[in-house]
């Protein structure tokens, strides 16, 4: 999916010299492995980052994601070899970093899946997220928002950034981040272009139904005759 996505958003600009890529939220690598796998035909530059030291090896001298590209580019013959810089960071204070500055302006495409809220806790150490902002409005406020503000401000006019994101809910409490997320990058005078549907793997009480035979889930669509769950994936794009 993340090999498709880079693929399609970038096909208008594949003869490019470089074409620079950012995940604000590099989580466990998917992306990073899609940027890499969608590099072959075009010359990409991943530029990721994330905060959690599990994937920080400091006794190498290097983070998880530099070995997982050091490790493809062993074994995968490409024609191009996609770029990478990575930093230790979470996405809502970046912008302050000395060398992430070089890139403002100079996004071509912006590419994630933030944390939903406290529904995702990757670490229990203190830069995280969920551990900073410990309710749905400081976090909104905290790290959605400045978040969201530095991906549209260091995105190239007329570039997309692709968001996926979706409404969870924990001890009965309902977050709307779909609808949230919609409105600050509305804020920011971002341009709606599209909703795609992440269909998700068959898991238990994914696909529950209510008494009228309708998902009980909010994301949902049929294929092959059965409902599946989605995720929403949002893109939006930059005025010129």
């Amino acid at each position: 999916m993340a090999k498709y996505l880079y693929q399609r958003f970038t096909d208008d600009i594949k003869d490019q010299d470089e074409i620079v890529v950012y995940n604000p939220s590099a989580g466990f690598g998917g992306r990073l492995l899609g940027a890499l796998a969608a590099g072959n035909d075009r010359q990409l530059h991943y530029v990721g980052t994330d905060p959690n030291p599990d994937n920080w090896l400091e006794e190498a001298g290097m983070s998880r994601y530099e070995a997982l590209a050091r490790f493809y580019r062993r074994n995968v013959c490409q024609a191009r070899q996609t770029t990478c810089e990575f930093f230790k960071l979470g996405s809502e204070v970046i912008r302050d970093d000395r060398l992430f500055k070089k890139y403002r302006g100079k996004l071509d495409l912006v590419f994630t899946s933030p944390p939903f809220y406290r529904a995702e806790g990757y670490s229990d150490d203190a830069h995280q997220s969920h551990v900073k902002f410990t309710t749905y409005d400081d976090w909104r406020d905290g790290f959605l928002r400045p978040s969201l503000e530095t991906a549209v401000e260091w995105l190239k006019p007329g570039r997309p950034l692709i968001w996926n994101i979706a409404d969870t809910t924990d001890a009965g409490c309902y977050w709307p981040l779909e609808d949230d997320s919609k409105a600050i990058l509305a804020e920011l005078g971002m341009q709606y272009e599209t909703k795609l549907k992440l269909v998700l793997a068959h898991s238990p009480g994914a696909n529950r139904l209510d008494r009228e035979g309708i998902p009980e889930t909010k994301n949902f669509c049929m294929i092959g005759g059965r409902y599946r769950k989605y995720e929403p994936i949002f893109v939006f794009r930059k005025p010129l």
